[in-house]
């Protein structure tokens, strides 16, 4: 009985071990992978021994046994942050999408005007993109 209290001990003294220098006791604990470290030199061993990015896999497989509020909680920040940068992507894409007819400068309203009796599709880089700038094409009139 002795023995096995003893054992428990030992097994749980080397949990609270420092798995990076295996001297101190730990104090932290990575949430990308759950190593135990005692302080910032081993956390940053640890990040460039096992390049380990120290952020939690948040789209990994849960098991119904282990799904609890916490975890409802993370996968809810998730979904909302995923939904901002869909928002912010949309609002850009919309800002530099292609210029409605009305409003592209004359030189590109007569060149697609011209590309469209020829019966080609004329595509156009959205406004404020290099490619855009740079392209000198234009539809002479006479």
């Amino acid at each position: 009985m002795e023995e096995e209290q003893k054992e428990q001990k030992q097994q749980t003294a080397a949990n609270t071990l420092c798995e990076e220098c295996r001297e101190k006791a730990s104090k932290y604990k990575c949430p990308g992978c759950s190593v135990r470290t005692c302080g910032l030199a081993c956390v940053k061993a640890h990040k460039q021994r096992t390049s380990c990015s120290g952020k939690p896999n948040r789209t990994q497989f849960v098991p119904i046994s282990q799904f609890d509020d916490n975890r409802l909680l993370s996968d809810y920040n998730l979904l909302e942050q995923i939904k901002t940068v869909a928002d912010s992507a949309r609002r850009t894409r919309n800002q530099l999408r292609a210029y409605p007819n009305l409003r592209l400068p004359y030189h590109l309203q007569h060149l697609k005007k011209a590309a469209a009796k020829r019966s080609t599709k004329l595509l156009l880089l959205p406004s404020g993109m290099s490619k855009r700038e740079k392209n000198q094409s234009r539809f002479n009139l006479r």
